[in-house]
């Protein structure tokens, strides 16, 4: 039975796990990512239509690490926010013009994943293993034996666990976790319309929940690019799913005519159910667990991919902590720093997104008061709107 030994074995090749190996393979560690799927393909990269919203601290750390420079070709800035209460006249502009810095960016998920294999590709250090699927995990004294099929092992001293939502390995390892159910589904698409963006995302509180537009770079000439993800009730989503595409079209262009202007195009609408979770702890033996392993949220603030990158920021943190001092990375300690590193800020983010949405989502009078007292109050100060600029930016994290 053929047997392969590593430092660190990835498990999932989505974009969190793509950025992490990308990262670490800069480290020289010997790595292997595995993935289920064939996701070097040029049909798996492409089919992928949605978009990602990178932070400005996520930026700031993708330069560190010299994997921006490619990937600002592609990223259409975010200059301004303008989130909306459900009126045109109760709203919030949030911009960063006191330091001339984007809030964030918006990229093409097909064009982040194509920039990453090719930069794992040009690694000696680091090999993809795709369609492969896992038997079962052995934990050892120094290490974990994973048994794949057709008789392959392959030994490593530290497995991160980035298969999304529904990890195989968190079911393996029986990690507890809190999870919220929101009883609603998404609907994203990306959109082509007549009116500039002006590289302005919008936030529209709707009776049932946010529709929220992102600039997207486009080449098309005269036309404009965004991406949409619109929350509502599950009946309401799959309504609106099934509509066919110039009905569609019509039913956005009338919730962002005033914004975008009229829609041109539609492209590749899919739905998704809204739920949130944290896991208990992000390790177990000899396992990390980042992204949607580890936390997911609601996407009304559309900061859970920056989340996971900041997973990748702290274990890479606890990794040189520890290395230095001649830890083995795959020792309890060395995971334990960075479960104590992260999940307070995952607390944070997943507590305050769901009382986001219980506030907008709401059509309580008292509710919908002191939702229009709080836009008055936070447009009024500008000390408050600041604060929640660099949040929104993630440079204070």
């Amino acid at each position: 039975m053929a047997k392969k030994c590593e430092d660190i074995l990835i498990v999932g090749g989505g974009l969190i796990g793509l950025c992490l190996a990308t990262i670490l393979a800069n480290l020289n560690f010997k790595i292997t990512l595995i993935d289920k799927d064939n996701i070097t393909s040029k049909e798996s990269i492409y089919k992928d239509k949605r978009t990602v919203a990178i932070s400005y601290g996520t930026k700031l750390f993708f330069e560190k690490k010299n994997i921006w420079r490619e990937i600002s070709k592609y990223a259409e800035p975010i200059k301004t926010i303008k989130v909306i209460n459900r009126k045109k006249y109760s709203n919030i502009l949030f911009d960063n013009k006191k330091k001339n810095k984007p809030m964030g960016y918006i990229v093409k998920n097909s064009i982040l994943k194509r920039i990453l294999i090719n930069k794992i590709k040009l690694k000696n250090n680091i090999k993809i293993l795709e369609n492969k699927k896992i038997n079962q995990i052995e934990i050892k004294q120094n290490s974990i034996l994973v048994s794949l099929k057709k008789n392959k092992n392959i030994l490593t001293k530290v497995l991160i666990a980035a298969d999304g939502k529904n990890s195989y390995i968190k079911s393996l390892c029986k990690i507890p976790q809190y999870e919220i159910n929101y009883n609603q589904s998404a609907l994203a698409l990306n959109f082509w319309h007549s009116k500039n963006h002006n590289n302005t995302a919008y936030e529209i509180f709707l009776p049932n929940g946010p529709l929220a537009t992102l600039p997207v770079h486009s080449n098309k000439k005269n036309y404009y690019m965004s991406s949409l993800i619109w929350s509502d009730k599950n009946s309401t989503i799959n309504s609106l799913f099934n509509l066919e595409k110039n009905l569609l079209s019509d039913l956005i262009e009338e919730k962002i005519f005033t914004y975008l202007g009229k829609i041109k195009i539609v492209d590749n609408p899919k739905i998704f159910p809204l739920s949130a979770h944290i896991c208990r702890r992000f390790y177990d033996k000899r396992i990390a667990f980042v992204g949607d392993s580890a936390h997911s949220l609601h996407p009304i603030a559309g900061q859970g991919w920056n989340l996971g990158i900041r997973d990748i920021k702290y274990l890479i943190q606890a990794f040189e902590n520890n290395i230095n001092l001649g830890q083995d990375i795959g020792s309890l300690n060395v995971l334990k720093e960075y479960n104590d590193m992260r999940i307070t800020d995952v607390a944070n983010m997943l507590f305050a997104t769901h009382g986001l949405n219980k506030i907008f989502s709401s059509n309580s009078k008292i509710v919908g008061a002191i939702r229009s007292f709080g836009f008055k109050h936070i447009n009024k100060n500008k000390k408050l709107t600041n604060s929640l600029v660099d949040y929104a930016m993630g440079v204070n994290l």
